[in-house]
């Protein structure tokens, strides 16, 4: 659409240079050839106008149409969701990490409980992450006994493994304060329950808020050495897609948690179909494969 209406602006200043042309040339030249000429060009361009304004309504009810439809299947799949998801994940103790600056989905919460597990607790990835402040930095060098050389990114990964503590329930107290005062992350809920598995919804469509190659990766690693496993999620429609970065950590991951079909994948997935799912081009599937007992038959 962005490219037809380039092209209609295109066609409409030609329109108005030759008009400009015609008077000039009636005014200075009074050549009747050069007018019918200029006239010539103008009728014909006025019929790829009328052509193009043709296409472009055409084009409108289509995408209008096309987006009532994926509308339609949206409402269908989570009308038939609980028959995929019900109690697939009976006692299944979840901790939650927001990364970059997409917000929860909604579905996603209701998805997990219609499945039977329980989100015990949540942490927050703040905007001190991005480690701008001289003072605050040298702090944490300083708190984590690092050189002064050390990299933004290797003291993200130091900081995302005593968050790792945190869920996992191993931190100190000390440690939780340090880290909520600092603003770098909030956590919410009980780290003293244990976990069976962690939901990290990363993506961003800010590039300041996308730390994907060091502290979401370094969590998942510290996570994956105490035998926790990661579950990467995002939302469809993120400018930086975190999938890639995932993904060299070997963990499953789903692209469009946003929508019925991402979190039924992320469900299994949970239950034990490993693999990338979603519709970006790092998914290997759309969906994991439904047996009929997962579709709710005997």
């Amino acid at each position: 659409m962005v490219d037809l209406r380039y092209h209609i602006a295109s066609i409409v200043a030609v329109f108005l240079a030759l008009g400009l042309g015609i008077l000039i040339g009636s005014t200075i030249v009074g050549d009747d050839l050069l007018v019918d000429q200029q006239k010539k060009v103008i009728d014909r361009l006025e019929q790829q106008f009328e052509e193009l304004r043709t296409k472009e309504a055409e084009l409108t009810t289509d995408n209008e149409y096309k987006a009532s439809l994926i509308n339609k299947y949206e409402n269908y799949s989570q009308a038939v969701q609980p028959l995929l998801v019900q109690n697939h994940l009976k006692d299944y103790q979840a901790a939650l990490v927001v990364c970059g600056d997409s917000d929860v989905p909604a579905g996603l919460q209701n998805a997990l409980t219609m499945a039977g597990a329980q989100v015990v607790t949540k942490t927050v990835v703040l905007g001190n992450m991005n480690l701008d402040n001289t003072e605050q930095r040298a702090n944490l060098l300083n708190y984590y006994h690092l050189d002064a050389k050390t990299s933004t990114d290797t003291l993200r990964r130091y900081i995302a493994a005593s968050v790792g503590t945190v869920i996992t329930g191993k931190a100190q107290p000390d440690l939780i304060s340090y880290l909520q005062s600092n603003g770098l992350v909030k956590f919410t809920g009980n780290p003293a329950l244990p976990v069976n598995g962690v939901i990290l919804l990363g993506g961003a469509n800010n590039l300041g808020a996308y730390y994907a190659d060091s502290f979401d990766r370094g969590l998942i690693g510290y996570l994956s050495s105490q035998g926790i496993k990661t579950f990467g999620v995002e939302v469809s429609g993120v400018t930086y897609s975190c999938m890639e970065n995932y993904q060299k950590e070997n963990i499953s991951t789903v692209d469009n948690v946003d929508l019925s079909p991402g979190q039924v994948s992320l469900i299994l997935a949970m239950e034990g179909e490993a693999g990338n799912y979603g519709m970006k081009p790092t998914a290997q599937k759309f969906m994991p494969s439904l047996t009929l007992n997962a579709a709710g038959g005997k």
